[in-house]
């Protein structure tokens, strides 16, 4: 039986080898993954000429060096489309987005899997959190994660998961205090020990952008 093809698209550069190596073991062994970054093959003026406008909010990710690039969401936007238009043309079967921007909808001739359309679904249909408590990488990116989901009370915290920086403790007292029903790490970077050290502190639904990913895939083609 031939492998089914698909590509893991990170908005930075691949390799990612922060979060591939994490989630190969946990989906189907029938499926071959392939690594893309929009930024792949550009050179650092081009990646230059990515970066946010004046205040725009930007988006993280990482070179394949493990340097912290910040983009703006209107060039990366296109950029994407740019990308999965060229890989529809290929034998690829699906696409998993290594990122949890709530990117434009557009219908594609292959399955493009965007993390925080099914996170929203969770939150919004299934668990119908009332009081959300979110993580983010960058504080000027609280509003746009606000944006994402249409919850009663949203309560933001900031760490990054590419810098040491603020305790998961000191995150969950926050959300203790506001009596959060439900918690969403939102960036692909948060690892599976992330959620494991925040669950050992509060007893409510986490969800994580990577695990979301797995999990989706897996349905689509074990």
């Amino acid at each position: 039986m031939n492998p089914i093809k698909i590509v893991l698209l990170t908005i930075g550069q691949s390799p990612r080898r922060d979060i591939i190596p994490e989630i190969r073991p946990l989906i189907s062994p029938n499926v071959e993954i392939r690594e893309r970054g929009l930024l792949d093959n550009l050179d650092f003026e081009e990646i230059q000429k990515l970066k946010p406008d004046k205040d725009e909010v930007p988006l993280v990710s990482i070179l394949k060096n493990g340097e912290t690039v910040h983009l703006g969401v209107k060039k990366i936007e296109a950029l994407l489309e740019e990308n999965i238009k060229e890989m529809q043309r290929e034998n690829i079967k699906a696409i998993g987005l290594l990122c949890t921007h709530d990117f434009k909808e557009r219908e594609y001739s292959i399955p493009v899997i965007f993390p925080s359309r099914i996170i929203r679904f969770f939150v919004e249909q299934i668990l119908k959190i009332n009081k959300l408590g979110i993580v983010i990488p960058l504080e000027n990116q609280s509003d746009m994660a606000k944006e994402k989901f249409q919850c009663e009370k949203i309560f933001i915290q900031f760490k990054s998961p590419y810098e040491k920086e603020k305790t998961w403790e000191e995150i969950v007292y926050h959300f203790k205090k506001e009596e959060v029903e439900g918690i969403v790490l939102d960036c692909i970077g948060y690892k599976i020990k992330d959620l494991q050290e925040v669950k050992k502190m509060i007893n409510v639904p986490i969800l994580l952008p990577r695990l979301i990913l797995v999990y989706s895939i897996n349905f689509l083609f074990s």
